[in-house]
């Protein structure tokens, strides 16, 4: 059995654990069926309206993604995720842990790399699929689509509950919060990163950038923000407090693409919440999480963590 068999929830009634029979997982209660297809696991209804278009360009991104050296699969992901995070291998050892909203699965990768028993799921087909081409054939992980307002999963099922870069694309950045929030067991550790608010003439310039580029197709917004990936040191100084850009450095460890795809993702969703550190720790507070600690925030993000109080 694997670790979702163990923790499933239907995600529309929750008064049930769904079973697999005929090709799908159907709950007993509510009688709904939630189909396997191509090996995934699909436990959500319809996408909600005000949804689909992030599911949309979400899409696109992680079926193009995957082409971008800092994606790929290998053992440097795993340092890079734990200097993200800023906690030691061994905290991860045996822990079951949770990925909301895993994209394409680069810190799924790592996760399932430090021993975890993992859960990932996310919202696209394109993000689910390219992270089960990866690792799915591993005993510990499970991938799954879903809605991270409705996840299909029980209560207090994690030690490690992780939502990076996700929760501000959501029509309620909070309310997002507040769903992954009984996920986490007592004593068990939340991490998020969502955008920073600060800057208030860069984001104003942004926003009028990106009601333009909204408009063009995902292929054409994508080819776009290659011009906003900016070489020149000075020119990324002048440009910087009006626009969202990045700036390549060569020896980085970034390439071009993948700070292209940055920008995509950042251009693209219809939602782009921003959210203070003070908004943050009173989310933290308010659901009942104690040492709260903020990660190092490199200027347009705020990581932070808590222990539920057990």
């Amino acid at each position: 059995m694997t670790l979702l068999d163990e923790v499933i929830c239907c995600p529309v009634c929750r008064n049930a654990r769904p079973v697999q029979e005929d090709g799908a997982y159907a709950c007993p209660s509510c009688k709904r069926r939630f189909p396997v297809v191509r090996g995934i696991p699909r436990l959500l209804e319809d996408v909600p309206e005000d949804s689909e278009q992030i599911q949309r360009v979400f899409d696109f991104e992680h079926r193009r993604f995957r082409t971008s050296w800092y994606t790929r699969f290998e053992p440097r992901l795993v340092d890079q995720f734990l200097e993200d995070c800023r906690l030691p291998r061994e905290f991860f050892d045996g822990k079951r842990a949770l990925d909301a909203g895993c994209g394409s699965g680069r810190w799924s990768y790592a996760l399932s790399e430090l021993d975890t028993e993992l859960v990932a799921f996310d919202l696209t087909e394109g993000g689910i699929e390219a992270a089960a081409e990866q690792l799915s054939g591993r005993p510990n992980v499970s991938v799954c689509q879903a809605n991270l307002f409705q996840p299909p999963l029980a209560s207090e099922s994690f030690d490690f509950v992780m939502s990076w870069g996700v929760l501000h694309h959501t029509p309620d950045t909070h309310r997002a919060f507040r769903q992954l929030v009984p996920l986490v067991k007592p004593g068990g550790t939340f991490y998020v990163m969502v955008y920073e608010r600060h800057s208030p003439v860069m984001f104003f310039f942004t926003d009028l950038l990106r009601r333009f580029m909204r408009r063009l197709s995902d292929e054409q917004r994508y080819k776009a923000c290659r011009y906003l990936v900016i070489r020149s040191p000075t020119v990324a100084r002048l440009v910087a407090p009006f626009l969202m850009i990045s700036r390549y450095t060569p020896g980085s460890g970034l390439d071009v693409q993948t700070l292209q795809f940055g920008l995509y993702d950042a251009y693209s969703p219809r939602y782009n919440h921003l959210h203070t550190r003070d908004e943050v720790r009173g989310w933290f507070e308010e659901a009942g999480f104690v040492d709260i600690e903020f990660v190092e925030t490199r200027g347009w993000m705020v990581k932070a963590r808590g222990r539920r109080l057990e």
